[in-house]
């Protein structure tokens, strides 16, 4: 039995792609879900389609400081988040796609510096501004997501994702060793191929998914990942009996890593 009830998850990157169905799964089990996004139609499209699903977790939305007309700063964001509902109890940063088909002849500095700033930098700036929330909770938990070849390397997805979620990695691992005395749990979700569902109306900018089907036929397992895989990993990672497991990798790849 997962403990989930009656805490709060801040969940970036949970209104499309494959985070729909772990916003659906932790409300069910009764974790109230803030979905921290800058694409508001789609998260309000998530939205309507949890009020008519009735389930025990509450699922609402914020737009974070960039997306905001007139913008503020992200501090104020998550103060406003802990003063709204009490506690921050989880944050998942499931930020980024697969990027786009590059080469490492065609990857400018300025560009990889881009992608590693937006994973690296949106992973890191969740966990600064909610840490002081998170030494408050009482089970306080924190996911990051990297890739098969983040981990190990290759060349089946963009260069500059495969760099920027290796980076995230080790975010994920030297934050786990720092904050481990205190009781936070800090893991990763080395994912495979899994797919994506693009859940509403994306505005103009927003994040377009490669096609993960093709690493197809190196995935020993015969099959894709679904949203669904993801998200149960999740509810485990997030709930209360994940208590002595931190600084781990979660592979999610269906042996993709084998290959």
């Amino acid at each position: 039995m997962q403990t989930l009830e009656g805490r709060n998850c801040l969940f970036a990157g949970a209104s499309g792609g494959d985070g729909v169905n772990a916003v659906k799964a932790l409300c069910k089990a009764g974790m109230n879900v803030i979905m921290m996004t800058h694409q508001p139609t789609q998260a309000q499209s998530l939205l309507d389609e949890m009020e008519q699903l009735g389930y025990p977790g509450r699922c609402t939305a914020v737009q974070d400081g960039n997306a905001r007309d007139p913008q503020v700063p992200d501090e104020e964001v998550y103060r406003e988040v802990y003063e709204t509902y009490g506690s921050i109890d989880v944050i998942i940063s499931n930020i980024g796609g697969d990027g786009f088909e590059d080469s490492i002849d065609s990857v400018t500095p300025a560009l990889m510096v881009r992608e590693v700033s937006q994973l690296l930098g949106g992973a890191h700036s969740m966990l600064y501004y909610a840490l002081p929330y998170l030494r408050k909770s009482r089970a306080p938990r924190v996911i990051f997501m990297t890739t098969v070849e983040g981990v190990q390397g290759g060349t089946r997805e963009s260069y500059t994702n495969a760099v920027a979620k290796g980076a995230v990695l080790a975010l994920a691992k030297n934050s786990a060793a720092r904050l481990a005395a205190e009781g936070i749990c800090v893991n990763c979700i080395e994912k495979g191929a899994i797919e994506r569902v693009q859940h509403g109306k994306v505005s103009p900018g927003g994040e377009i998914f490669k096609d993960t089907s093709v690493m197809l036929p190196d995935i020993p397992m015969g099959r894709m990942g679904t949203p669904e895989d993801l998200a149960q990993v999740i509810c485990f990672l997030a709930s209360e009996e994940a208590s002595y497991m931190t600084g781990a990798v979660i592979d999610l790849s269906g042996g993709l890593s084998l290959a």
